[in-house]
């Protein structure tokens, strides 16, 4: 697939960052790598984090970074393994479909051996992760919402303007309809 027929250029963003579906799937693949290994990276420091606090209550400062860096690098890994492989497979095949996410999917397999400790998730760990990236690929295609867009206003310096409640005070119809005693 050529840069004139990804279109990569044709999409206007006002943020100053990318996301995976800011182009399509099969263009900017360094970028959509990148989207990935961030997601992977964000979500290790945050089991990281976890693993320190709650689970194994590592002591000195080389340990706390070797139970970060436990799930940090695999978790990366396999993200970019996924952005790379499902474009890898559509170069390839010519092809935008499911089969391509289910690929890059599989292809995480091994890595999710290595990080759970288990030879069977190489094969089955592998298989859930397609059928993930089919079912992603899918919700994409048909415009579903995994995870909503939060409004830009909440949580600013105004958003005490704005009323957030899900039900009316009902103490307001009766301010208006009881009249002061005099």
């Amino acid at each position: 697939m050529s840069k004139k027929e990804c279109k990569c250029d044709e999409t206007k963003v006002t943020r100053n960052y990318y996301r995976y579906y800011d182009t399509p799937d099969g263009c900017d693949v360094d970028k959509k790598i990148m989207v990935t290994t961030r997601y992977g990276v964000t979500t290790g420091l945050i089991l990281g984090a976890y693993d320190v606090m709650m689970y194994s209550h590592a002591v000195g400062f080389g340990n706390v970074i070797r139970r970060f860096l436990l799930h940090t690098v695999p978790l990366g890994l396999m993200g970019a393994t996924f952005a790379a492989v499902a474009n890898g497979v559509q170069h390839l095949r010519e092809k935008d479909d499911e089969l391509n996410y289910f690929v890059g999917g599989f292809a995480c397999g091994p890595i999710l051996a290595a990080y759970l400790g288990s030879k069977h998730a190489i094969l089955l760990g592998g298989l859930a992760l397609g059928a993930i990236g089919i079912i992603k690929k899918t919700g994409v295609d048909d415009c579903w919402t995994f995870i909503p867009e939060r409004p830009a206003h909440m949580g600013t310096v105004q958003s005490w303007r704005n009323d957030y409640t899900l039900v009316a005070d009902p103490r307001d119809a009766m301010i208006h309809t009881c009249k002061p005693r005099k």
